[in-house]
């Protein structure tokens, strides 16, 4: 390569054009970008004002790395722009601003920058621009070369247009305005680069992707998309207009990542966000030799791209009961489970499985994460349990009946309706997951109601509202007291839950007022979980329990059941790795919970502490307590000769009791023990992870 010191003015000028290859992104500069670099001609401008300029130019802006290509049949020589596309974009874009304000003074100003920097005077159509940006971008940064009045495209081409048009009509801090030709020097002149020019022989892409490969400023989907294409040196043009941009249309560059990763995960493959583009790699780096192959993939992933897009953008999905059920996942979060829908949507598309098929997959995750949830089981492990189960479904019919079956299995924990019922009445369901997951329960709860009217809770401002207030009034309590229950223990215990809340949109309004008016109000409402209220005489313990086995009744019909029975079959049983190795993590001096540990591995207490009574001796199993910090009854040293007290020897590493209780600052919860063990299961993916497009 040639490496030369330069200006933007050596760089342009000529009958030259700099094209943005096809596999890099489109122009993604924003507001904080667009500070930092009018900081820095700012600088320089004031220099030139105060006459400090020198000779040399003021600021280095960085390196340009550029590979030529054979010239135009009009003679034009045409450069990759392979490493700067964002930085010359935005110059052209300044001396567009630049240009337009010099009008205003001097007509000639726009003949001369076009001239000089902008295009080639004497070439027709694409040859006539001096920089041709990737083809999204195309249109938009020749409507600003042109000076086309109807240019006001809501784009960041046109943003950053606008940014230094603004910046350059304001008065600088002395209340002079901006001295056009100055400025123009700045630009051309006063911000140094480094050019950096290919020779035959370089591969484009390698150095693009040497470059670029910390990922820093690259998603993964940019880091994949270049090297799909540098596999491609004869089909990447045809590739990229017939499959690649079509699917970037479909789903928007920023969920082709996450598309990226769940094709793996498909494939039964866990894979961390971070390393979705280096796994690809190595999977493809056998066929990279095969122009046809490496195509064939890249048209296998635009197909998943049509199911994926079914599971974020859920409306796309023209069976509207599958639609339905898809928006349900969708909004509680459920993005550990595409793995597995995208293995139904392939089965599907193969003709393998039918819709009806497919709609039952859908109800029997959704029962199985909201039945769960309600029982208050820890989500953090669902990411390795829909991982694991792909190799265990068959590949085609009876694919839900399997599923169902194996999520049924004793060590899933998927709560039978004995359990869910016992659930409701005592856990407390409003502290239980995330607000928008407890909400959709209620709203589901209310749709089953079946109102003659279907009720649009999308532009409801319905909340979540304690029947039984938060804070007790002293209206409050005497009512309690009147039913010869203790209010402090009945509030304490039934509050939170599911019996005692409802949905409304006048939370404000009944705060903590009497029941008697709370009833009033509800009678009123249009929706049933509030109408049936007026019925009662009282609110109390015995109220809010039937209440609660009324809504368990509905829940139990309305979310499906685990089959019965269905035990752990040899080799198939719970992996407990996650515990023997948080376990194995407790330092010294520090104690963690049975409870902390069934968090960490997506279980529940009691089999882990029948667990960690089978661990041998030399384990750290006596660092694990009751979670009031003291000892278990249960537990037993592996040895049975050892008559060790725990509490001592715990005592004697150097965790604190009190009265018999290990103190809170010594214990490890779930989320220290997970980064203890360099954890790198997730739990359900934020909503906000997936971003749709306009």
């Amino acid at each position: 390569m040639q490496v030369q010191n330069a200006t933007l003015k050596a760089l342009v000028q000529g009958e030259k054009q700099f094209t943005v290859p096809i596999w890099q992104r489109q122009y993604t500069w924003r507001d904080a970008q667009h500070e930092q670099l009018w900081h820095d001609l700012s600088e320089q401008y004031d220099h030139l004002c105060a006459g400090e300029g020198g000779v040399a130019a003021g600021h280095f802006l960085g390196s340009f790395v550029l590979s030529p290509v054979d010239p135009t049949a009009a003679g034009v020589q045409t450069f990759l722009v392979i490493d700067g596309q964002q930085r010359l974009t935005t110059l052209m874009l300044v001396l567009c601003a630049l240009r337009d304000l010099g009008a205003e003074q001097t007509a000639s100003t726009v003949d001369r920058f076009n001239k000089l920097y902008l295009i080639n005077e004497f070439q027709e159509g694409a040859a006539r621009y001096r920089l041709q940006p990737t083809e999204e971008d195309r249109a938009s940064l020749r409507a600003r070369v042109d000076r086309d009045p109807d240019a006001g495209t809501r784009d960041l081409i046109s943003d950053a247009y606008r940014f230094y048009s603004r910046r350059l009509n304001e008065p600088r801090p002395d209340g002079s305005a901006i001295d056009v030709p100055l400025f123009e020097r700045v630009v051309v002149e006063r911000m140094a680069i480094v050019e950096i020019t290919t020779q035959h022989g370089d591969n484009a892409h390698r150095i693009f992707q040497s470059l670029n490969g910390t990922g820093v400023e690259l998603n993964q989907a940019d880091l994949l998309r270049n090297y799909v294409f540098m596999l491609l040196p004869t089909r990447a043009e045809s590739v990229y207009e017939q499959v690649w941009r079509p699917m970037e249309t479909l789903l928007g560059v920023n969920n082709l990542a996450g598309l990226a990763r769940v094709d793996l995960q498909r494939r039964g493959q866990d894979v961390a966000k971070d390393d979705v583009y280096a796994v690809h790699q190595r999977r493809l780096d056998p066929i990279s030799h095969d122009e046809g192959r490496i195509e064939a993939e890249v048209r296998d992933l635009a197909l998943r791209a049509t199911h994926y897009k079914k599971l974020i953008d859920p409306i796309s999905e023209p069976d509207p009961d599958l639609a339905a059920g898809l928006g349900r996942l969708a909004r509680w979060g459920a993005q550990t489970s595409h793995p597995v829908l995208m293995v139904a949507y392939d089965l599907r598309q193969r003709g393998l499985i039918d819709t009806a098929e497919l709609r039952r997959v859908v109800a029997l995750i959704e029962s199985f994460l909201v039945r769960r949830q309600l029982a208050r089981i820890p989500t953090n492990a669902l990411n390795r349990l829909f991982l694991q189960l792909i190799e265990r479904l068959p590949d085609g019919a009876g694919f839900a009946d399997s599923l169902h079956r194996e999520l049924s299995r004793e060590r899933l924990y998927w709560p039978d309706d004995e359990w869910l019922r016992s659930a409701i009445k005592s856990q407390p369901f409003f502290h239980i997951g995330r607000w928008h997951q407890r909400k959709m329960i209620l709203e589901r709860l209310e749709s089953s109601f079946e109102h003659p009217e279907k009720l649009d809770f999308d532009q409801s401002d319905l909340q979540i509202e304690h029947i039984m207030p938060q804070t007790l009034s002293s209206e409050w309590r005497e009512h309690l007291e009147s039913l010869g229950q203790d209010p402090d223990a009945v509030h304490g215990e039934l509050v939170h839950t599911l019996g005692n809340l409802t949905l409304t949109a006048f939370n404000g309004t009944l705060s903590n007022i009497p029941f008697e008016r709370k009833k009033e109000i509800y009678g009123d409402s249009h929706l049933e979980l509030n109408r049936a209220l007026e019925e009662n005489e009282a609110w109390g313990r015995d109220q809010i329990l039937d209440r609660a086995d009324g809504l368990a009744d509905k829940i139990a019909e309305i979310w499906i059941a685990p089959l019965p029975g269905i035990p752990d079959a040899s080799g198939d049983g719970f992996d407990w790795s996650r515990v023997e190795a948080g376990i194995a993590a407790i330092p010294a001096g520090r104690w963690t919970s049975y409870g902390d540990l069934a968090e960490l591995a997506g279980t529940a207490a009691q089999p882990v502490g029948n667990f960690v009574t089978s661990l041998p001796a030399g384990s750290n199993a006596y660092r694990v307590l009751s979670s009031d910090g003291t000892v278990s009854p249960s537990f037993t040293w592996a040895d049975p000769t050892d008559t060790r007290d725990v509490q001592e020897v715990l005592a004697a590493e150097g965790v604190a009791f009190e009265e018999g209780h290990a103190t809170a600052d010594g214990r490890i919860m779930s989320e220290e023990l997970a980064s203890l063990i360099e954890d790198s299961d997730s739990d359900d993916l934020a909503i906000s992870e997936l971003v749709l497009e306009p």
